[in-house]
């Protein structure tokens, strides 16, 4: 049995055109594009994935200002995130990673305002998400990008999810456990598992869905899959001039559904981010 690939850019497309009619509502109502504002360190080692973002801005009818920064003081950083916060301009906020020099991620949780807040990392954003029961009212939140983006995968492979079980590998803040719940509010019955979980192959072997999303690369091997089961890979790992992610070779031949690295998570993790700056100039 070989998998069948979900194919993450034709998933982001949807989504980017979902933003556009909200981009669209925005501009009839304040005569106006929303307006994101993107702080981004002046090295090059995260470009590519910023110009993906200024693409799917433009297809989304988001008009996009990014701020460099050179290495400085942190106050510097900071003073910008203020002063972007404080901008009437600026509908929604969001700082790339890596951050700038200084930088943390507390620091950023702190300095971008829940009314800016395009990538959900704000404690009000992470309140609310918990707080949802249901998809329904998670589905109307901004929340952390990558695991809304793994929530429309796991929604837009057409398997049923209701009372299945779900394994979600990693705990990280704005992946694992956003993930998790947002997977909860799809009625699976979730398992969120890490580093010191014991028994990891047996426990990954029992998911109808299971969630790489540990920064680990090869970590999950094709026996440690349920055959059948749908598999959705968050991990990028730069290999020579490849991307591979936490799923090792051979996933494919147990999987019965499988997001490919690269195509898969990443390009919708990015049309949800640009999706998230519209909700936010739409309200």
């Amino acid at each position: 049995m070989n998998a069948r690939l979900l194919d993450g850019r034709a998933l982001a497309a949807e989504i980017l055109e979902e933003a556009r009619i909200l981009s669209r509502a925005a501009r009839r109502r304040r005569g106006r594009a929303p307006r994101l504002a993107i702080v981004a360190a002046a090295d090059a080692s995260a470009a590519s994935y910023l110009k993906a973002k200024l693409r799917a801005c433009a297809t989304a009818e988001v008009e996009a200002v990014v701020h460099r920064l050179s290495p400085g003081p942190r106050a510097k950083t900071l003073g910008l995130l203020a002063d972007l916060a404080a901008d009437a301009a600026v509908d929604a906020l969001i700082v790339e990673t890596p951050y700038p020099r200084g930088l943390s991620a507390a620091d950023v949780a702190d300095a971008v305002p829940p009314g800016k807040d395009a990538e959900g990392m704000s404690p009000a954003a992470y309140g609310r998400l918990f707080l949802a029961k249901n998809w329904d009212e998670a589905s109307r939140l901004v929340v952390p990008c990558t695991a809304l983006a793994l929530a429309r995968l796991a929604l837009a492979a057409n398997v049923p999810l209701a009372g299945r079980r779900a394994v979600v590998l990693g705990r990280s803040a704005t992946v694992g456990r956003p993930a998790a719940h947002l997977l909860s509010t799809l009625d699976l019955t979730v398992t969120l598992a890490h580093s010191r979980s014991r028994g990891l192959p047996a426990l990954c072997r029992q998911a109808d869905v299971l969630v790489a999303a540990a920064g680990v690369r090869g970590l999950v091997k094709p026996s440690w899959i349920k055959r059948g089961a749908l598999v959705l890979d968050a991990g990028v790992h730069v290999v020579g001039d490849r991307l591979v992610g936490d799923v090792a070779p051979g996933a494919e031949r147990r999987a019965g559904r499988l997001s490919p690295v690269p195509g898969g998570v990443g390009p919708v993790t990015t049309a949800a981010a640009v999706l998230q700056a519209a909700r936010l100039a739409a309200r």
